[in-house]
């Protein structure tokens, strides 16, 4: 067992020199970080969202989380954070930067923390970690700066622009209202005569022409044979023989024609309209003929002032008022029927358009109460009585560094030097196969050796290899400070290296 110690000790004195290397490279960049690192400062400040001093449209209200997080975009922008560190020097004294650079930073070192949920306020949290204190809290203000401008431009400009789309809204459906309405008293003027709410009257109507109709066929018909017995009895009165002409013997005909067809079809019945045409075509031919002369020779005799002349006048005169009672009837049955089969086609186009002007009724009312909504919002936000964005937290310059720790970055150097060097020594040890001892030798051949010869080195080689390993020891424990030293004054400090490091592995 004490053979064993002795050479693991051994072992342990050979790879002292890289170990001691591990442990003093990662120890003095730990020791270098803490005494080079420059303190940080961090400010913050609080904002929170205040519930409506009036109560309005609770749209907004709900929205709160969400237009937190837009301002919070905005804010993030890349010609915002530019604008920030130009305007408070934020990175000055450490070199040129590229825009990029500024941005990276400007974003890594800037924490904005949302809060909120059902049953929570909403509130924002915003931080700034900067090398000097005054920086930071002037970043911080500014930020909150910007976050209540924002919040304040977009509630009103949102409040502002739904006033104006109800509005153009209103006026919109106010306009087609017009318009509909124009169109619907329009149709009803071209419809007048078909228009359903005078529908019962014209079927009232229809049914008082046609008995009107049929009454006049009656006494029409009554009329005529009247006058054809009087024309029967007449000729047996006078003196002489009453000849009829062949108009008359015509219209004669043609009367019995119609009295028979009245018989059997209606009046709006296209023969009967036929018959009663060449009726009235025959009576204005008979009419416009010249009456002859007693004292002509060839004239027919007959006794004009006889009463039965009187009573033929009479009756053709009744005949005459008949046909044209029956004219007129028959011309308004005809527009009677032509209007009640309209009514159903217009009732249905009426309904359509009485219809669609309901629904721009409705679409109007509710665009006019909405518009009265936006109005009261507009009017809320203007006065900045609404839901809004206040400060319970202004950012103060911080009177202490919080960061760096500069004991945990040394501690935490020494330990990972500690831990190196040791995984070192393990790493080199299991990957060494080698027949080091007496017992490695019995372990591969399986015999047990009856005396082993130790190999000497040289006085002199050993004092050069020691020699060596101390100047390497020595120049890296001066190299390792010195390098550092350059990297963190010639190139950039070293907290930055570092940050470049850990962004490119992904940490």
């Amino acid at each position: 067992m004490n053979f064993d110690l002795n050479f693991y000790y051994q072992l342990i004195l050979r790879r002292m020199p890289v170990m001691v290397v591990i442990f003093a490279l990662c120890a003095g960049i730990g020791v270098a970080l803490a005494v080079t690192m420059p303190p940080r400062f961090e400010a913050s400040a609080k904002l929170l969202v205040e519930s409506a001093q009036i109560p309005g449209d609770s749209s907004q209200q709900s929205d709160a989380p969400r237009q937190l997080e837009i301002i919070r975009q905005r804010l993030m922008t890349r010609a915002n954070l530019v604008d920030i560190a130009n305007k408070y020097n934020v990175f000055a004294g450490e070199g040129q930067m590229t825009p990029d650079q500024v941005v990276s930073n400007m974003r890594s070192q800037t924490r904005i923390v949302l809060t909120g949920g059902r049953n929570q306020a909403t509130s924002m949290g915003i931080s700034f970690n900067a090398s000097r204190s005054r920086v930071s809290a002037d970043v911080v203000n500014e930020f909150v700066t910007l976050v209540l401008a924002e919040d304040s431009g977009i509630r009103k400009s949102k409040s502002r622009q739904t006033l104006e789309f109800y509005v153009q809204q209103v006026q919109r459906l106010n306009d087609e209202l017009s318009k509909q309405s124009a169109q619907i008293v329009a149709f009803k003027e071209a419809n007048k005569s078909s228009l359903p709410e005078g529908l019962d009257y014209r079927l009232d109507r229809q049914s008082t022409l046609q008995e009107r109709l049929n009454l006049a066929a009656r006494d029409r018909a009554s009329i005529i044979d009247q006058r054809d017995r009087l024309e029967t009895f007449k000729a047996p009165i006078g003196s002489p023989e009453v000849v009829l002409t062949p108009d008359q013997q015509q219209l004669r005909t043609l009367e019995a024609e119609l009295n028979a067809a009245l018989a059997v079809y209606s009046t709006g019945n296209p023969k009967v309209r036929l018959l009663q045409a060449r009726i009235q075509q025959l009576r204005e031919k008979m009419e416009a003929q010249p009456v002859r002369d007693v004292g002509d020779s060839t004239a027919p005799l007959t006794a004009a002032a006889t009463v039965f002349d009187l009573q033929l006048a009479e009756l053709d005169s009744r005949l005459g008022f008949i046909d044209e009672e029956i004219r007129r009837t028959t011309i308004e049955l005809e527009v009677l029927r032509d209007s009640i089969e309209a009514t159903p086609t217009v009732a249905i186009r009426l309904d359509e358009l009485e219809r669609e002007y309901e629904n721009t009724q409705l679409l109007y009312n509710q665009a006019v109460s909405e518009r009265a909504t936006a109005q009261t919002e507009d009017q809320i936000e203007e006065n900045a009585k609404g839901e809004r964005v206040t400060v319970i937290e202004q950012a103060v310059a911080p009177s202490a560094p919080n960061s760096p720790n500069r004991k945990l970055i040394a501690g935490g150097g020494v330990f990972v030097g500690s831990a190196l060097a040791a995984f070192f020594f393990l790493l080199t040890e299991i990957l060494n196969r080698t027949i080091r001892r007496p017992i490695d030798l019995s372990r591969l051949l399986g015999v047990q050796p009856l005396a082993t010869i130790p190999f000497l080195e040289d006085a002199h080689v050993l004092r050069r290899r020691r020699a060596m390993k101390t100047i390497l020891v020595v120049g890296a424990l001066i190299a390792i400070p010195v390098g550092l030293w350059a990297i963190h004054t010639f190139y950039l400090p070293l907290e930055l290296v570092i940050e470049m490091i850990l962004e490119r592995v992904g940490l």
